[in-house]
């Protein structure tokens, strides 16, 4: 007999799926029952928190869906903030849970993690929820399911199955259709956009997370059009930090939001322009020329401007197509302006501009730690990040050169998803070089993931930023002119707790101290707790 458990790991694993991320608990038993016979690898987080991280570090970095196995109940609500973070940044999650029995569902009696709709609860944070009632229901709803986390634009998705159903016998086998095809843009579309970009003598290209697998095609555009290309935090890597043409991840930046200003025609590409790109600024990006949108949701084509071309399609098949448009004989007028002659490079940007979005002497005092770390850092490093103040400065200052390399989720903006994101990060791409930066107050959200980076063996390197508390908190009660309150909270020994997990543990009082520490932690068999007194 094949049990309902059974047959969804049968179908997960048919569909590609390697990896899971679930603590087991008494309602989801069944659904480990002969487990290591379908080829899958179970990373046991030590909070479900963890394991939503886990599963958004994972498909960050790969591509494909990250996918937990979570309990009625605690087990489910425990996940919720990595499942809004992954919905925020449209990172396709699979949440699969156990639900009340169907006997005692919706009878208010008090049963084991009983939720009055726990349905009703995800769906506020996912693209589908959906629940098998019956064993009748799931290959229906598992199917919907997939589909759902395989739309043009991913995002999270839950199914629900009653703990009671997954020991049942099941009478069909689970099989999942592949997902469908990338939506090709209208030729139409494309034929609008290529006219306006042909014309221009001043173009720049905006590229979003909804490039993240389209760097090549838009390297290929910007050659054609010599358009320099400028990154939100979301689309670092997409194209490396070292091309000519990349402005990097500076959109607050003056010299940036001027060359933006003053383009007569932007090509924005996935790309919802939040606010958190010009944070610093508070001001939105002014477009006074023409704009151009690419994006797979058509309700984004007016998301912070109205687009004068929408193109709704994928970002790399679009960019392909305007690339082919734009071949020699239609590349614009003999007087377009050469980004040579306009544009500095984006090391350039922030080295100029630190001061200029008002950043203070102690931001300035963060460059040569990210210094240390880049030169200790491989090319091909992938670097999780918290929300602590050295990390904001990396988001602009530390190069990264390769795509699906750089986990900053600043648009939810919750703390301690920096340390499960690079453990799922490492699960996917175990040979990759992966770095986290945390702050002392972050890693403490999440700090018994420690303990499953060590289980694991993974040569970690976590670069704690301390400061002794919620610093950059601190710092904002200071500059509305207010006495800090509930701030001055942290770890007091921080490396004790980091040893007491079995890791390496390392203080770096330099530059040069940090980029040794995090070299040797390369070459270590565990996780290395690195930390850094701000």
């Amino acid at each position: 007999m094949t049990t309902v458990g059974e047959a969804i790991q049968s179908a997960l694993s048919g569909a590609g799926v390697t990896s899971v991320f679930g603590i087991p608990g008494v309602h989801t038993i069944e659904l480990f029952r002969t487990f290591d016979d379908h080829g899958l690898d179970l990373v046991v987080p030590r909070h479900e928190q963890g394991a939503g991280f886990m599963a958004d570090g994972y498909a960050r970095v790969t591509g494909k869906p990250g996918v937990c196995f979570l309990i009625t109940g605690p087990g489910v609500t425990n996940a919720m903030t990595p499942v809004g973070q992954a919905y925020h940044d449209s990172v396709p999650v699979l949440v699969l849970a156990s639900e009340t029995s169907t006997s005692e569902r919706g009878k208010g009696q008090g049963p084991l993690h009983d939720l009055p709709d726990q349905r009703a609860l995800m769906s506020c944070i996912t693209s589908h929820a959906g629940s098998a009632s019956t064993v009748e229901d799931l290959p229906g709803e598992l199917q919907k399911a997939w589909d759902a986390l395989q739309r043009p634009r991913p995002r999270p998705v839950y199914l629900g199955v009653p703990h009671d159903l997954l020991g049942q016998e099941c009478p069909v086998p689970l099989t999942l259709s592949p997902a469908a095809a990338r939506p090709a843009p209208a030729p139409s579309e494309l034929d609008a956009a290529a006219d306006l970009l042909a014309q221009a003598r001043r173009p720049v290209i905006v590229l979003g997370g909804g490039a993240v697998d389209a760097g090549r095609e838009a390297l290929a555009l910007a050659d054609a059009l010599d358009a320099p290309i400028a990154l939100t935090g979301n689309a670092r890597g997409t194209v490396p930090s070292s091309h000519p043409l990349n402005l990097g991840a500076t959109l607050p930046f003056a010299a940036t939001r001027g060359i933006i200003t003053k383009a007569d025609v932007v090509l924005l590409v996935g790309t919802q322009l939040s606010d958190v790109d010009v944070i610093y600024t508070g001001v939105p990006l002014s477009f006074t020329g023409s704009v151009v949108r690419v994006d797979t949701d058509p309700a984004q084509l007016s998301a912070g401007t109205d687009a004068d071309v929408g193109i709704v399609g994928d970002a790399s098949l679009s960019l392909a197509g305007l690339a082919s448009r734009l071949a020699p004989g239609r590349q614009g007028p003999s007087g377009r302006s050469t980004r040579t002659e306009d544009c500095p490079s984006g090391a350039e940007i922030v080295a100029a501009g630190l001061g200029a979005i008002d950043w203070n002497e102690q931001s300035l005092g963060h460059l040569p730690w990210l210094e240390a770390l880049d030169r200790a850092l491989p090319v091909d490093r992938v670097v999780a990040l918290d929300s602590t103040q050295l990390a904001y400065t990396a988001l602009h200052a530390l190069p990264i050169e390769t795509p699906r390399s750089w986990l900053a989720p600043y648009g939810y903006g919750t703390l301690g998803p920096a340390l499960p994101m690079a453990i799922g990060a490492k699960v996917g791409r175990p040979q990759a070089p992966v770095v986290v930066i945390a702050g002392d107050g972050g890693l403490l959200f999440t700090v018994a993931e420690l303990a499953t980076a060590v289980d694991r063996g993974m040569n970690l390197p976590v670069v704690i930023w301390d400061n002794q508390g919620y610093g950059e908190i601190r710092d904002s009660f200071r500059r509305a002119g207010m006495t800090p309150v509930g701030c001055d909270v942290t770890a007091h020994d921080i490396l004790a707790i980091g040893a007491g997990f079995g890791c390496a543990i390392a203080r770096a009082a330099s530059p040069d101290r940090l980029q040794q520490a995090v070299a040797q932690a390369f070459a270590m068999d565990r996780p290395t707790l690195i930390e850094v007194v701000a």
